[in-house]
């Protein structure tokens, strides 16, 4: 038995069923095959122009199996797997009549084949290894471009030569595509800047243009940056406060708790990053959004509300001890 959460399974489903062939009389890779090594579920699927692998491990250490799910039983297995919230635990049992997933409910009898599967790892390892420079052009299909779409947020490209498969890298995934033949004339880089140097070409007067700005790193990479370097500023800082007055102790206070819930922010990004990097993307964007709105106080108002608290109450007692202290230090100084 494998035991995995529901929310990693859709996820391999997600980054490679683009890549399942249509054609029905082929089986073996009308579908995703699904390889167990004990250590990692992976995900495999191609129609002999794309290949994609991505893979998960799983919660402990099991017995290999593989099975291959025909793209007719995934129309109806990804919306079950999409009613579970993500956390929910899964095992599954490859048995010959198929795949028999169990969750808190009962059983699902997924069908489920073990036709021979086109030998992959040593595409990867080749493309992986293989690290000299293409010369010519290479000519890409843009149609099957877009089927890398739920395969990461960014994925790391190169091609080794002009007959070879292009490589696409990202978190526990890896791709090929491979090239198509382009009938035009121009192959050479060379010779489409020759082509293009009219255009390209400095004229005189021109004013130097500064580089192209490197593309922006995602959300979740930027604010996980934030977190850290606010970590360090605020426990850096709470050492330089003067613990000898009142006004010392409370920026010591402040830096103490700016640190403590930048850390554990940070934590919690990763852990998300790891079980849902999609997730983790699209609620950071969205807390950006919220932040610049500038009305995060309206908003954790209406949470606190419908998580069933009583903000007003909090407000009251944080009146009450603020006018408590104030008191004590009025006592104090008379």
């Amino acid at each position: 038995m494998t035991t995995i959460n529901a929310h990693k399974l859709h996820r391999l489903i997600k980054q490679t069923r683009a890549h399942v062939s249509p054609d029905d009389t082929l089986p073996p890779i009308n579908g995703i095959r699904f390889e167990c090594d004990g250590v990692h579920i992976h995900a495999l699927a191609t129609d002999r122009y794309t290949f994609a692998v991505a893979r998960t491990k799983v919660r402990e250490e099991t017995d290999t199996w593989s099975a291959t799910i025909s793209e007719r039983t995934l129309s109806w297995l990804t919306p079950w797997l999409d009613a579970h919230t993500g956390d929910t635990i899964l095992d599954l049992s490859a048995t010959a009549d198929g795949l028999t997933i169990t969750d808190d409910e009962g059983k699902l009898a997924v069908p489920a084949g073990d036709f021979t599967f086109p030998t992959w790892q040593h595409l990867f390892r080749d493309a992986l290894q293989d690290a000299s420079a293409a010369h010519e052009l290479v000519s890409v299909d843009t149609e099957m471009l877009a089927r890398w779409k739920h395969a990461d947020t960014h994925l790391r490209v190169w091609q080794t030569g002009a007959e070879k498969p292009l490589l696409l890298i990202g978190t526990e995934f890896l791709g090929l595509q491979m090239p198509c033949r382009y009938k035009g004339d121009s192959k050479d880089r060379a010779e489409v800047l020759g082509e293009w140097i009219g255009s390209l070409a400095k004229t005189k007067g021109e004013t130097p243009q500064a580089p192209a700005p490197l593309p922006k790193p995602g959300a979740v990479a930027e604010m996980a940056e934030e977190m850290l370097r606010q970590t360090l500023r605020s426990t850096g800082e709470m050492f330089g406060t003067d613990m000898d007055t009142a006004k010392g102790r409370g920026a010591f206070n402040a830096w103490v708790h700016s640190g403590v819930y930048a850390w554990s922010a940070y934590r919690l990004l990763e852990a998300l990053k790891t079980a849902d990097p999609d997730l983790a993307e699209q609620t950071v964007r969205d807390l950006s959004e919220q932040l610049e709105s500038g009305e995060i106080g309206e908003w954790a108002w209406d949470e606190a509300t419908a998580a069933g608290h009583d903000p007003q109450k909090w407000a009251d007692d944080y009146e009450a001890h603020l006018k408590k202290l104030a008191d004590k230090q009025t006592a104090a100084a008379s």
